[in-house]
């Protein structure tokens, strides 16, 4: 079937583009949202799907999309994404929601996705066209994640403009910038208690400023990547701002019940920090009206039951796409859905409104991909996440370092299976929140050891409270630096940098070895690189009293960048030793795709795997979580021909003679398999 959208004619450009202003301005202007258009007719049966596909057609052709160059493409678009888009939809909302106001919905989608694509300007509609003939990004060995927040790092927007020579020389691909938007006056939660996608940080500069910032790192090969937070908004969000003066509209929006509970544990997220339950106006004793509040209690669960929070986000998501982002991170499916009556399946209905959202994106914005800090989404068949973080996998690489055994991650590397087709994954070290033991309970049982038992004794250990840990700091006290079991660090300070300088330095480029090398794309947290220590003046600055991740995220002035030119000290070797990695990695073809093969060391310290290669060669990554050495014997390598390269000083070894591995040492080797011959 084709949806053939109408030819350019009777209307102007500039009439549609101002059909497309306002369409933008739409989930700002309160007053246009809770106007949208009604129907005088009584309910009629749920509408089929060719109903709604002509519904979503007829709006969608009330836009005049003129003779733009890559129409025939979004036609394409179209015939492929809208029928599965509209067929989620559905199943969504079709079996609870009056059929005239689902008609109106799917309507209303129409609208938007026509409008949205003609406000998308030429440069990202372009790089949709070249993004839809490429190989996936995540499988080259050129990519390089960095991440950090703007003004933390560089000053704000401009400040990132002017170290783009720096993110280059490193060899940095995409940009992780940590939700630079508007955020909550009471608690910004990092940036994640978004209060409008609408205006930014103030802090970091201009919403302006950030779409030009987007478009001019990619016009120097770097991608932007930004947090859409679907599951809450910040109670100073102009739908929250709606709902709280009693606008009936928007308080189906969220969770509001009109004598809600003050807080029930049964009720409450994992990660909870807050009641579950906290008054919508708490300085009005008579309004008894309560929200939930699963993440914090400073932050407003919405409603996806309700349609229209459908349309609204994906309006939002589109707008972010639209400043020129390539990679938009959205949480887990299990904080989108509550129960309703006939779909009691809360994860499986989340992921169809995540699958739902990919379709948006592929009829609008293409080249732009959902992703997830839940690795366990790229295994969902026919999922919307193309991408995920490996938290899970950095959560062992730290455990190897405290417990000295490698034992946890070669359990992981071999039960983990194969890449997922089309999918992929980011490795980081450490990401902007707090070290959370987010590894699975299979794996370290497997290993012998007790999963809560072993996650209170990472807690203990690098917070300092463990005796004899190299991560102790008394710059954030013990009592400060954690978030239940979860630990407050930069790699540097886990890592023990502060106390013990050249151990410290040896275990920070352990982390990265093997992150670079465990087959995702490398992910650093920028800083890391230079081995910057927690901030010890953090609950000093105003918002943050009460929030020690901000120890791990502590400004890097110019001269912290600058002291990288100085060999002989920890940030000069630090930065020199993690670029060469990224030179290697980039260099080495093994290191194309995903896939890892595990390697049995026959030594519980040294973690073992090969990235293999499609000329039949591998490189064997070797990696010594000891204070010691460690020998990986001739015997047994002796799967692999005897000649071999050692890719760090590029030179010929013999692998009959083994391999030394110094304490906390690691080696990228290129061998060949003894069943395998090159051709």
């Amino acid at each position: 079937m084709s949806y053939l959208l109408p030819q350019p004619g009777s209307e102007d450009q500039e009439n549609a583009r101002s059909h497309s202003a306002a369409l933008r301005r739409q989930v700002e202007d309160l007053a246009a949202l809770s106007a949208l258009p009604g129907s005088d007719s009584e309910p009629s049966e749920h509408p089929s799907l060719d109903n709604l596909l002509e519904i979503a057609l007829t709006r969608l052709q009330q836009v005049d999309l003129d003779d733009l160059g890559q129409r025939a493409e979004f036609q394409r678009r179209l015939d492929r994404h809208l029928e599965p888009l509209i067929r989620s939809l559905s199943q969504l909302y079709g079996a609870h929601v009056a059929p005239d106001e689902l008609g109106r919905v799917i309507g209303d989608l129409g609208s938007l996705l026509a409008n949205s694509w003609l406000a998308r300007s030429d440069y990202l509609r372009g790089m949709d066209s070249d993004r839809e003939h490429l190989a996936p990004w995540w499988n080259s060995r050129h990519a390089v994640v960095a991440a950090c927040y703007a003004d933390r790092w560089a000053g704000g927007f401009q400040g990132i403009r002017e170290r783009i020579p720096y993110l280059k020389d490193l060899g940095v691909t995409h940009l992780r910038l940590l939700p630079p938007f508007l955020a909550s006056e009471s608690f910004d939660d990092g940036g994640f208690s978004v209060a409008s996608y609408r205006s930014s940080n103030p802090r970091m500069g201009t919403i302006t400023e950030l779409a030009d910032l987007g478009e001019y790192l990619q016009e120097n090969g770097i991608s932007l990547m930004l947090d859409v937070v679907l599951s809450r908004t910040a109670p100073d969000h102009p739908w929250a701002n709606a709902a709280a003066r009693h606008n009936s509209f928007f308080e189906e929006f969220y969770r509001i019940q009109p004598d809600g509970p003050t807080g029930d544990a049964s009720q409450r997220s994992v990660w909870a920090q807050g009641p579950a339950w906290e008054r919508v106006v708490p300085t009005d004793p008579g309004d008894r009206r309560r929200v939930r509040t699963s993440e914090h209690a400073h932050q407003w669960d919405l409603d996806w039951t309700n349609p229209r929070v459908f349309l609204a986000m994906a309006g939002e998501m589109l707008h972010v796409a639209g400043l020129g982002a390539q990679v938009l991170r959205v949480g887990s499916p299990w904080h989108l859905w509550g129960a309703v009556p006939g779909n009691p399946d809360v994860l499986g209905s989340g992921r169809q409104v995540l699958r739902a959202l990919a379709n948006v994106l592929q009829i609008v914005a293409p080249s732009v991909v959902l992703e997830s800090n839940d690795p366990a989404e790229l295994r969902v068949a026919g999922g919307g996440i193309h991408v995920a973080e490996g938290l899970d996998r950095a959560a062992l690489i730290w455990s190897s370092i405290a417990t000295r055994d490698a034992s946890l991650l070669t359990q992981e590397i071999r039960s983990h299976g194969g890449p997922v087709a089309g999918k992929g994954y980011l490795q980081p070290v450490r990401n902007h929140d707090a070290l959370q033991w987010s590894f699975s309970d299979d794996v370290v049982i497997a290993a012998g050891l007790n999963p809560d038992a072993h996650r209170r004794f990472l807690g203990e250990f690098y917070s300092g409270r463990y005796e004899g840990s190299f991560a102790a700091n008394p710059a954030v006290p013990s009592r400060s630096g954690r978030i239940g079991a979860a630990v407050c660090g930069t790699a540097a300070s886990l890592a023990g940098v502060r106390h013990e300088a050249g151990p410290g330095a040896d275990r920070v480029l352990l982390a990265h070895a093997v992150a670079f090398s465990l087959g995702g794309v490398p992910e650093l947290w920028l800083g890391d690189e230079l081995g910057v220590l927690d901030d010890p003046l953090w609950s000093l600055e105003p918002g943050h009293e009460t929030d020690p991740r901000w120890s791990h995220r502590p400004r890097v002035e110019a001269s912290v960048i600058d002291s990288r030119h100085d060999l002989f000290s920890v940030s000069g070797r630090l930065y020199g030793s993690i670029r060469r990695m990224l030179q290697i990695r980039a260099g080495a073809p093994e290191f194309d795709g995903q896939t890892v093969i595990d390697f049995d060391t026959r030594n519980e310290p040294v973690l073992g795997y090969q990235r293999p290669g499609s000329d039949g060669s591998v490189v064997l990554c070797l990696a010594n979580f000891s204070d010691w050495g460690q020998y990986v014997t001739g015997e047994t390598l002796s799967g692999f021909q005897s000649r071999a390269t050692l890719l760090q000083e590029d030179t010929t070894v013999d692998l009959r003679n083994g391999v030394l591995l110094e304490a906390h040492g690691w080696v990228w080797i290129r061998c060949i398999p003894r069943r395998a011959q090159r051709s």
